[in-house]
């Protein structure tokens, strides 16, 4: 895609340094960076021709020093390994990648390490009317982020809106709200015909044909996986949003479940104009950076 690459290795603790002196304590982590940087260099190598700036800090927690590293070089992206966490892992254990889906600022891409196909199969998830909050533009950023990637990689680009009419209908029918009962399946029909619009009208803007326009009913957190399964996606973009003032509270709950259920990398996108928490908290008391360019 002819872009620069920024590869960071952050570490921190591995051993019980506090029992070092000063000096020998800046010395073994300068020791522990440099190995880190002779990893990046051997890595680099397989990559001739790609502009490689090489980063070891020294810094904790992980997430916090990715995102700070975020901040200072404003990457387009930021790439990171993730591996599939049991139901149980996911509900009981916060780790990395739920704090990155969280807070991080640049477009997060969570990447499976399955090899992609000559012409890969990219589908941008979207929400036409903004039922879980998120600004108007943000499924504009999804798309042209999702199109530009497909350009650039030879691959496929696709709208994908899963819908279910029948929550809100239920809860009206629930509420005894006059009439509600009778008028179920009419107000079903008139919801579905409301987002497909809407979903054309979007995929429209963006110059997508359409049959790579999809629109399935049923709940997103089952209708999205299924469909990218049939579609053979080979990365999902989605959306995150935060819903209150409370920085750290993330309302991207559709987005947290899919990390674990969609068979393909994911591409995590803020709106514009999000600030991350990380950026009020502190580094490491002791953080030492190394960094080269190749």
């Amino acid at each position: 895609m002819g872009w620069a690459v920024h590869a960071l290795v952050c570490i921190h603790g591995a051993l019980p340094l506090p029992w070092l002196g000063g000096d020998e304590a800046r010395d073994t982590r300068r020791t522990l960076l440099a190995h880190q940087l002779g990893y990046l260099r051997d890595l680099a190598r397989k990559y001739p021709g790609t502009k490689i700036v090489r980063k070891a800090v020294w810094d904790r927690p992980l997430h916090e020093a990715i995102i700070r590293e975020t901040l200072r070089c404003e990457p387009r992206l930021v790439m990171k390994d993730t591996h599939y966490h049991s139901t149980i892992s996911r509900a009981f254990v916060t780790n990395t990648d739920w704090h990155l889906i969280r807070d991080c600022p640049a477009p997060l891409w969570l990447v499976r390490g399955a090899d992609w196909p000559r012409k890969p199969t990219l589908v941008a998830c979207v929400d036409p009317l903004h039922e879980n909050d998120k600004p108007a533009d943000l499924d504009h950023r999804i798309l042209a982020l999702t199109c530009g990637i497909a350009e650039r990689t030879h691959g496929e680009a696709h709208a994908l809106h899963c819908h279910d009419p029948y929550a809100l209908v239920t809860a009206a029918a629930a509420a005894a709200l006059p009439g509600a009962a009778g008028d179920i399946e009419n107000l079903a029909a008139d919801l579905q015909a409301e987002h497909a619009a809407k979903l054309n009208e979007l995929a429209a803007a963006h110059a997508l044909p359409p049959e790579r326009v999809h629109f399935r009913s049923g709940s997103p957190a089952e209708g999205i996986p299924a469909a990218i399964r049939q579609l053979n996606g080979d990365l999902a973009v989605l959306g995150a949003v935060a819903r209150s003032g409370l920085a750290h509270v993330f309302v991207g709950s559709t987005a947290e479940r899919l990390v674990d259920e969609l068979p393909c990398d994911v591409l995590v996108v803020k709106p514009r104009h999000f600030e991350s928490p990380a950026v009020y908290r502190p580094q490491a008391e002791d953080f030492m950076e190394l960094e080269e360019v190749a």
